[in-house]
């Protein structure tokens, strides 16, 4: 079991983690491409800065020496899919095999409403998803086939550069049908959200089976997962934490406690957390984004102690 991270903030911040990640031998990290974040998605007069991380990761692979980035995701909505190849290239381009580029149909309503950003209704955004997907793949094939859809369009010409060799495809979420299924189609990575383990199984055996019948190497393909991790060395380290996640997600402590435990997330000691991480394994998840709630160093530093001391006991 791999551990990456997740995270936001001021480029500072995402640069500061970066290379305190690179020391630790944590090998990724995921950006959440979001235009609105914290408490401002609940009141719209919260301010809360929120950067454009597509941007800031053609900064951030230029100032790391060898960390990989993952967007995690970015809606369809927010840009066109020429959009999204042209950055995927160039950002590939300063640092050759440091970029995943990651793709969904988006789900947060208030940051298209407060920034006038069109959002269709959930089918015609899933439809709008498997074109960009088809697009994104043949503009960065280099096979020149073009593509014809109802709502995007390639024509036949040469697309240089050609990378999609260089930029692996994530989809991620927690659909049950239509996004495993456009994984197993179109993804070098599958981010599925962590959940109970008959939910995991069916969505990850769906996704193999339809990679199965498109004829990919499904060996060759990953299943991630992210979880924002509750976790300590003890029982107070694991309270503190609880405290922790119920300021950042502005949810009572108990309530977290439960439904941490009953969405089959990382919660407690690290004799817990390898409980949960075993059954990820069985499952055929390989890694884990830690969504962290806290980037204090001390914080960070014994959130990865614990679920390597979890990892250990598998």
């Amino acid at each position: 079991m791999e551990i990456y991270l997740q995270a936001r903030g001021s480029y500072q911040t995402l640069l500061d983690l970066s290379k305190w990640s690179e020391e630790n031998q944590i090998e990724r990290i995921g950006l959440p491409d979001h235009y609105i974040v914290g408490k401002q998605r609940q009141n719209k007069d919260e301010a809360a800065p929120a950067l454009d991380l597509m941007t800031a990761c053609a900064g951030l692979v230029r100032e790391t020496q060898r960390m990989v980035y993952s967007i995690l995701v970015s809606p369809i909505t927010f840009r066109h899919p020429s959009v999204l190849v042209k950055m995927a290239s160039t950002i590939n381009e300063m640092a050759e095999g440091r970029f995943r580029l990651g793709v969904g149909t988006g789900w947060l309503e208030i940051e298209h409403e407060l920034y006038g950003i069109p959002f269709p209704d959930l089918k015609i955004r899933f439809e709008m998803l498997e074109e960009s997907l088809l697009y994104i793949r043949e503009a960065l094939s280099g096979n020149k086939n073009g593509f014809k859809g109802d709502y995007f369009h390639l024509e036949q010409f040469p697309v240089e550069p050609a990378t999609l060799k260089d930029i692996p495809i994530i989809i991620g979420g927690g659909g049950k049908v239509k996004t495993p299924t456009l994984a197993g189609r179109y993804s070098e990575e599958f981010n599925i959200y962590a959940g109970p383990k008959e939910t995991l199984e069916n969505s990850i055996n769906l996704f193999k089976n339809v990679a199965e019948e498109n004829n990919r190497d499904v060996a060759s393909l990953e299943v991630t997962t992210a979880c924002p991790p509750v976790v300590g060395l003890n029982k107070s380290s694991v309270d503190e934490s609880l405290i922790t996640a119920a300021k950042a997600l502005t949810q009572p402590e108990d309530e977290i406690a439960k439904n941490w435990k009953d969405r089959s997330y990382l919660y407690g000691t690290p004799e817990q957390a390898a409980e949960t991480l075993g059954m990820w394994q069985e499952v055929g998840i390989s890694a884990v984004y830690l969504q962290l709630l806290s980037l204090e160093e001390y914080k960070r530093k014994e959130t990865i102690e614990v679920i390597r001391q979890a990892i250990n006991l598998l």
